[in-house]
């Protein structure tokens, strides 16, 4: 059987002692001078963020909604094939697809196909049969399935209690899903926002030791990374962060800049790290680099 996603992700980030996903959110309202704000300026903003950034990376993670806005749909595919061919690093389509039957098929097939990601995030509100479509793609791929976002109104709707429950439904939906992954299937992960990091003490034996974790709300939402990491360190998690970095100078020199945003995340993330496993918190699954 060839490589898993996860597989991947744990070596990649082994070997560039990152936890880093970057997003890649392009948005007019923090454009950088001297680049057309036109589906081709995308792909060559986009293509220097890359360039610059992913020697900090373990994943790169664009969201769909700011390439579709201005029909740059070709150019986000054709960013996907650059990440993956020129740097060797894992794409993750953030789409937040969520439909049933037929439409969940297509949508699968524009993720895994169209764009070429290797994970997408997905919204199981509809139910779990509607990420069955996602999981035939098989192991090399991935769903990250919304359980706490990190948005300010994420506690509206998913820290509530469904009667019978005691717990959130975030932790209903992170249990659910989980539970689909097999050996043949694509691996199924959820997505928990750092604007939350005590959630993540709730889904203590509701998901594997080892689940997949993106971890959003790092960097202009001000997560808490330090406790994040504490109470997520056995789990396989990349830490998200976006305009941060990719927008954090409307300058000619926005690239260095973010190259910079990124190294200074990774070795933020890698420094926490060691003081969480001096206060001798449970081990993780991803490496901590000490």
């Amino acid at each position: 059987m060839s490589e898993s996603f996860e597989q991947r992700l744990r070596e990649i980030q082994h070997e560039r002692q990152s936890h880093v996903c970057i997003g890649i959110d392009p948005d007019d309202e923090k454009w950088p001078e001297g680049v057309d704000y036109s589906p081709g300026g995308l792909l060559n903003f986009a293509t220097r963020i890359v360039e610059a950034t992913a020697k900090f990376a373990c994943v790169f993670k664009p969201n769909l909604g700011f390439w579709a806005a201005i029909g740059a749909e070709n150019e986000l595919a054709k960013l996907i094939r650059f990440i993956k061919h020129e740097h060797g690093l894992p794409v993750i389509l953030d789409a937040k697809y969520g439909d049933i039957g037929r439409t969940a098929e297509k949508y699968a097939r524009a993720a895994f196909e169209r764009y070429g990601a290797d994970a997408v995030t997905v919204n199981a509100y509809l139910g779990t049969d509607t990420l069955v479509p996602f999981l035939k793609w098989g192991p090399k791929h991935a769903i990250l399935v919304l359980s706490h976002t990190s948005n300010e109104g994420a506690r509206e709707f998913q820290e509530a209690q469904p009667h019978p429950f005691n717990v959130g439904l975030f932790v209903i939906i992170a249990a659910a899903a989980t539970k689909l992954k097999t050996p043949e299937t694509a691996a199924v992960g959820i997505v928990m926002g750092a604007t939350f990091p005590d959630q993540l003490k709730e889904l203590d034996g509701n998901v594997p030791d080892d689940c997949l974790m993106l971890i959003p709300g790092i960097g202009t939402q001000k997560g808490d990374l330090k406790k994040t990491l504490t109470n997520a360190g056995k789990y396989l998690y990349v830490i998200n962060s976006s305009s941060g970095i990719i927008h954090a100078s409307r300058g000619r020199d926005f690239a260095e800049v973010a190259a910079k945003k990124a190294e200074e995340l990774r070795d933020q993330i890698n420094k926490a790290l060691v003081v969480v496993s001096a206060q001798s918190i449970a081990p993780s699954s991803s490496p901590s680099y000490l």
